[in-house]
């Protein structure tokens, strides 16, 4: 299965890893069509067929030479972690296709290197900033309930009585 970007600019994949580095672009009657990734991360030319079930793990590729992390197949159950993208699967058929799961996180991988860094970095940004709001109006609101002062929680907040009262006054009162 294959993704485009909206732009028409990208495709990508999730692909099957083989030992000796190649990946799958794509299947055929008993197994995985493999290519060779090239010095630029680009796929090659499908030049073999492999057995699926020889799979080391999934990465995300896109025509555009992008290639996500590898997602490492393992051979305990315990050894699997999300986290550390440690995958354990014990059946896979002839193609070597990554569980949905995988397949899904792959994807998102593939999804955010369509972004350029300094828009994500604005997102993570903004994110953060909306996170410490909450946690600063959390912490206003258990002020007010201990009946601290608007001159206290305007000092803490490193800002006058009056635009604390205005900022947080409407907001918790009643």
């Amino acid at each position: 299965m294959g993704w485009q970007s909206d732009d028409g600019r990208h495709e990508g994949w999730c692909a099957t890893v083989f030992p000796d580095g190649r990946v799958s672009s794509g299947s055929r009657s008993g197994g995985a069509l493999v290519a060779t990734v090239g010095p630029d991360g680009r796929v090659g030319h499908a030049d073999d067929v492999l057995d699926g079930r020889t799979a080391v793990g999934w990465r995300g590729h896109c025509d555009c030479g992008w290639q996500g992390p590898l997602w490492e197949r393992v051979a305990i159950a315990g050894q699997a972690s999300t986290t550390d993208r440690k995958v354990w699967t014990p059946g896979l058929d002839q193609y070597g296709d990554a569980p949905t799961e995988v397949e899904d996180a792959v994807w998102s991988e593939w999804e955010t290197h369509l972004e350029p860094k300094s828009i994500i970095a604005i997102r993570e940004a903004t994110q953060a900033v909306r996170d410490a709001q909450a946690r600063l109006d959390a912490a206003v609101r258990v002020a007010m309930e201990e009946r601290r002062s608007w001159t206290e929680i305007g000092k803490a907040a490193g800002m006058k009585r009056q635009s604390a009262h205005e900022r947080w006054g409407g907001r918790f009162s009643g």
